[in-house]
């Protein structure tokens, strides 16, 4: 199954759980903003920074122009102030391709301004490998 880690991210934190993620798979981390190509993928890992509520508009745009059929699955982590899960865009604009998506999204904080310094921590770290092998073994099993 190949596998590929993608992310967006403005401040280094996203970038930060996505090179954690792609190390367990084996796999180096792509920047949406870089020139790349994806191909045929059996399992998407897909970092977001979510800004005021929601995903980066960058991120949304390069999810929205995938062509159809060239990734079968997909997975979410993301980094905010709030660790909170903003996924809900991603997830239907996913579905609405035909892209299944892991269940359980991974949100940790980081650090923005005074809020959370420091994070994501190597404590965050393990919890992203961790993510990222029980994501492997769902779709490899």
């Amino acid at each position: 199954m190949t596998v590929n880690v993608i992310y967006y991210s403005r401040k280094g934190n996203t970038q930060k759980v996505a090179d954690a993620i792609a190390e367990v798979c084996g796999v180096k981390a792509i920047d949406i903003a870089q020139p790349h190509s994806l191909g045929e993928t059996g399992l998407l890992f897909i970092g977001m920074g979510v800004y005021a509520g929601k995903a980066d508009q960058s991120l949304l745009d390069y999810l929205d122009n995938l062509p159809v059929n060239i990734i079968k699955g997909a997975a979410l982590f993301s980094t905010s102030a709030s660790g909170k899960d903003r996924s809900e865009m991603v997830v239907n604009l996913l579905e609405h391709k035909g892209i299944v998506v892991y269940p359980k999204h991974l949100c940790l904080k980081g650090q923005f301004l005074f809020l959370n310094p420091k994070r994501p921590n190597e404590e965050d770290i393990e919890v992203a490998k961790k993510y990222a092998q029980e994501v492997l073994n769902a779709f490899r099993g």
